[in-house]
């Protein structure tokens, strides 16, 4: 580590400490930039490599301790460090002096193995008839009488899980993706990328996702357990997320053919999380990619 590195490990490291801390005393836009806590961190980690990273995360570390003891550093894995230094352990693994994995890559290792974390999780809370799911039913079923509010509680918390699951992917996947893109326009990122690296996702998503559909189906007619019904939706939600990338991926290249105005795609993407019933029609194109190669179709139109 060269000395002129320093001023960049403070700033990110500081950058990251900002965002993550924002909201607690500025609350409307601390609440937005606290999203993008991440991307600051792995510029650090993909320009100065892994050293660097966890001296510049050793800053917010240090602010979760002050601000909330103990229980900060529980808080601070989990939301900081675990997934930047998972996600930047892939980004530079080496196989025979060459790189193993492409962001393709990484992005179905992060989407398996999130899934598989969540199915071990409910298996604990199966195996050890862990009350914790009801006791958080019925404090949101109390806020759902106070507030009035017309949806069935129950349902709320069938879905609740798997948007968190599938907003937290895509909160370390924005973050990762915005960060590499900076660091390769500023010309300082170790890894550059290559036309050979893999651009396909394992078609396992399709069936994982169609599986986890039925079994919410067979859970509805003949199981009718809340826990499997919680499950079974949040694992339709993090089957969907690679999906989901797979899909955008392929509509860019669509505008691209096509030859439409670059602020076009800006448009379908703003109005699909707006919306975000658009994001089905996003899901069904990663969907139908192993089917009807429509990445090998787009992509041999600019190579």
């Amino acid at each position: 580590m060269a000395k002129n590195d320093i001023p960049l490990i403070i700033k990110g490291g500081a950058l990251c400490a900002a965002l993550s801390f924002m909201a607690l005393f500025i609350p409307i836009p601390g609440i937005v930039f606290h999203y993008f806590a991440l991307m600051p961190i792995f510029y650090v980690g993909m320009c100065l490599g892994i050293r660097s990273y966890l001296l510049a995360i050793s800053i917010p570390l240090l602010g979760y301790l002050v601000l909330l003891g103990p229980v900060g550093i529980g808080v601070f894995g989990i939301t900081l460090f675990a997934p930047s230094i998972t996600v930047l352990y892939w980004h530079f693994l080496k196989n025979k002096n060459t790189y193993k994995f492409s962001s393709t890559d990484i992005l179905h290792q992060l989407s398996s193995r999130f899934l598989a974390l969540t199915a071990v999780g409910f298996a604990y809370l199966k195996l050890t008839n862990s009350d914790m799911l009801d006791q958080q039913a019925k404090q949101i079923k109390e806020i759902f009488k106070l507030m009035k509010i017309p949806m069935s509680p129950d349902s709320f918390i069938e879905i609740l899980p798997g948007m968190l699951a599938f907003f937290t992917l895509l909160i370390i996947w924005m973050n990762f993706q915005m960060a590499y893109s900076l660091a390769l326009k500023s010309n300082k990122s170790i890894r550059k990328q290559t036309i050979k690296q893999n651009i396909f996702l394992p078609p396992v998503w399709d069936i994982a996702l169609v599986t986890s559909l039925w079994l919410i189906i067979a859970n509805h007619l003949f199981i009718d357990s809340p826990l499997l019904g919680v499950f079974s939706h949040a694992a339709v939600c993090i089957c969907a997320f690679p999906l989901f990338i797979d899909g955008l991926e392929i509509a860019q290249l669509m505008t691209r053919s096509y030859q439409l105005p670059r602020y076009a795609t800006v448009i379908f993407i703003t109005l699909t999380f707006l919306l975000v019933w658009p994001m089905i029609f996003v899901v069904v194109l990663g969907l139908v990619e192993p089917l009807y190669g429509l990445k090998k179709k787009y992509y041999s139109k600019f190579n």
